[in-house]
């Protein structure tokens, strides 16, 4: 591995790990593309690293968030448990889906997170509403299922559903997001780990950067308002709609 190489890979998952500390998404919609056109590495290997990656970043942007109160530790866990029911029957539910339906229902997805930003309240209070526990599991599963079906860890649509839906403060959303979706990467890591599509070598760079980022995007949250979060946010999902409209149209 040249010095090239190994600065690209840094910066790889500096993007990515800045992108979950700051938004509560794991960033596979930015490193997958990176690791593949900019580190020539195959699909599945790159899919591998990402969903490795977020779990380390996932795990370091919690960190700074509980430092910074900003995780309902109590709605994350009855996301994250309802989550990973949901994806379970997702997961099982897409094996008989076309490739193509489901990059459609993903497409639709990210789309209905713009519009959920769009209608979220301009003015946010500090504290923490009451939280609906039937309402949160339900979300949480409906997330889980859809994150199953597509691969995904859901943070991109459960921030913005917390922050419209659940009316739970932005910086709050975002930790939570991560600690909602922590499980999720988990079982994934494993499940790629144990099937061979890894490299150790070139994972252990970008997860140094991951980290790194994640503790960055941590900070940043905390010291940016809640506004341009959710701009933030919603600039990143309007690059996934333009990509993944381009690959429905070539593909």
């Amino acid at each position: 591995m040249d010095l090239i190489n190994l600065g690209s890979l840094l910066v790889i998952g500096l993007a990515a790990g800045t992108m979950a500390g700051l938004l509560g998404i794991g960033g596979g919609i930015v490193i997958i593309p990176l690791l593949v056109y900019i580190a020539a590495l195959e699909p599945k290997l790159a899919m591998g690293i990402s969903m490795v990656q977020a779990f380390f970043a996932t795990v370091s942007g919690l960190v700074v968030h509980k430092k910074n109160r900003t995780v309902n530790v109590r709605l994350g866990v009855i996301l994250g448990a309802a989550g990973v029911i949901g994806g379970l029957l997702g997961s099982f539910g897409s094996a008989t889906i076309d490739g193509r339906v489901l990059l459609t229902v993903y497409l639709g997805l990210v789309l209905f997170s713009i519009l959920l930003l769009f209608v979220a309240p301009k003015q946010e209070k500090d504290e923490m509403p009451k939280i609906s526990t039937p309402l949160a599991s339900l979300l949480g599963l409906g997330v889980g299922v859809l994150a199953g079906m597509l691969g995904v860890g859901g943070g991109f649509i459960m921030t913005p559903l917390m922050i419209s839906v659940l009316k739970i403060p932005t910086r709050i959303a975002v930790g939570t997001s991560l600690l909602m979706i922590l499980p999720t990467t988990v079982a994934g890591s494993i499940g790629k780990i144990a099937t061979g599509q890894f490299d150790y070598w070139i994972a252990l760079v970008v997860i140094i950067g991951s980290i790194t980022g994640a503790q960055i995007g941590g900070r940043l949250n905390a010291k940016i308002q809640p506004k341009q979060i959710r701009s933030t946010l919603m600039v990143v999902l309007i690059a996934i709609v333009l990509r993944t409209g381009y690959d429905l149209l070539i593909g």
